[in-house]
């Protein structure tokens, strides 16, 4: 394998849509952190395309080095750029912060954990490393903080840079939960399984009133803002499942030796960004990114694909609306719009009647459990909310037994009351009559 082989990213050639969604990123950047990037002063489709590949040299550059062995930082990844003649920093401040700019939003767009953001007026000055917020002023457990300071954060290993922002992979069963809301810490400790008949995107959107929002980010999948009554959904599941996939390739695959040789024994950026070891910080572990991955990928069954009404709830959104085809996935439809799940799933997922939190979904519990109470504290407002609630089976049942039969003794006891009035009617006349 040579060098140029190794640098190539083959995401874009897996991913159909991901190229398009990358340089679509690019192109709503500013030009903070593109300043470090060769220019050219002519204004044509070949300044562009030169610009373009600048930019990709980059990023398959920032590839490598976050694939090889030992811990990284966006300052020592900046640095390794420069070094390598890939970016110019032209000796001041404000070029070299544009490196690590570049570096920061690069390392958002390969784990699709975040969007970088250098629009928001509060945030234009340099020295700061700020995400987008995607959620509406909502952060949940993935958005305790959107903005660090570069200055410090640059030096920190990517793990602990990341958490700065928020619990964007979580090691199993933590608590997404201040320590001083009782409920919800309650809730955690009594929420202990969840059925697809009894919380679902149908239940969601038709009892309980939420509305689903499709986001970019993967850390956001399954966040909730109760002051607006959204659910936050990733609409990019066959990242998960590439990232998977290249995981068991590198490990099981004839050609690991050699990736292991070359400095990729890592699988992926996304596992990058685990902890090296568990227990030194509250991070997800590598193993821990696989396992998180694979119950994402579960979570659009529980939402949508084991029930019908919520298969038919899935085809009434837009995930992708006012987007070209080029970036649609596919994949999200198989998962949410078909009863059976996609072939590709077999081995990374097992549907049930009914799941463990603890057991079938212990990176994703804190939000669930959210999403579980929340559902189980609703009530149906409407006869017709009424008719399609039916997650307590036999209360239904006696319910609309009793209106069904209570409604029929009305009905007879109003006929049998109207003969009676007709019979007296009719006998006043006769005796009128006579």
């Amino acid at each position: 394998m040579t060098t140029a082989q190794r640098l190539l990213d083959p995401t874009f050639d897996d991913l159909p849509w991901y190229r398009w969604w990358v340089l679509q990123q690019l192109s709503l950047q500013p030009q903070r952190p593109l300043l470090s990037l060769p220019t050219n002063d002519e204004c044509d489709d070949k300044a562009a395309s030169a610009h373009t590949d600048a930019f990709m040299a980059v990023w398959n550059q920032t590839r490598e080095l976050i694939l090889a062995p030992g811990p990284k930082t966006i300052e020592s990844i900046a640095n390794s750029l420069l070094e390598l003649g890939l970016v110019s920093a032209k000796n001041n401040y404000e070029a070299m912060q544009s490196v690590q700019d570049l570096v920061f939003s690069i390392l958002g767009w390969q784990t699709m954990l975040y969007k970088p953001d250098f629009v928001s007026a509060e945030e234009q000055v340099p020295g700061r490393f700020s995400i987008l917020d995607e959620m509406d002023g909502s952060h949940g457990e993935t958005r305790a903080c959107l903005t660090q300071l570069a200055a410090h954060a640059s030096r920190k290993a990517l793990p602990d840079f990341l958490l700065g922002f928020g619990m964007m992979l979580p090691p199993p069963n933590y608590k997404g939960f201040a320590a001083n809301d009782d409920d919800q810490q309650r809730s955690f400790a009594e929420c202990k399984r969840v059925s697809p008949k009894e919380m679902n995107a149908h239940i969601l959107k038709n009892i309980c009133g939420l509305r689903f929002c499709w986001v970019d980010t993967l850390s956001c999948h399954l966040e909730m803002d109760t002051r607006s009554g959204t659910v936050f959904l990733y609409r990019y599941p066959s990242f998960c499942m590439y990232q998977l996939r290249r995981q068991l390739d590198a490990r099981v695959g004839p050609e690991s030796k050699q990736r292991n040789s070359l400095g990729n024994g890592h699988r992926c950026v996304l596992h990058c960004c685990a902890s090296e070891t568990r227990g030194s910080i509250p991070w997800a572990d590598q193993e821990d990114v696989t396992k998180l991955l694979q119950q994402v990928l579960l979570s659009y069954r529980l939402l949508f694909g084991q029930t019908k009404k919520s298969r038919e709830v899935f085809r009434s959104l837009r995930p992708f609306a006012r987007m070209p085809p080029d970036g649609h996935d596919e994949f999200l439809t198989q998962l949410c719009g078909r009863k059976r799940p996609p072939d590709e799933c077999a081995t990374e997922m097992v549907e049930r009647d009914e799941y463990d939190l603890a057991d079938d979904f212990p990176y994703l519990r804190s939000k669930l459990v959210r999403l579980s109470s929340y559902a189980a504290g609703k009530r149906p407002q409407s006869i017709m909310q009424l008719w399609t609630d039916r997650r307590n089976s036999p209360a239904w049942l006696a319910f609309w037994s009793v209106l069904l039969f209570g409604s029929i003794g009305i009905f007879f006891a109003l006929v049998q009351t109207l003969f009676q009035i007709l019979q007296y009617v009719d006998a006043v006349k006769h005796s009128g009559n006579g």
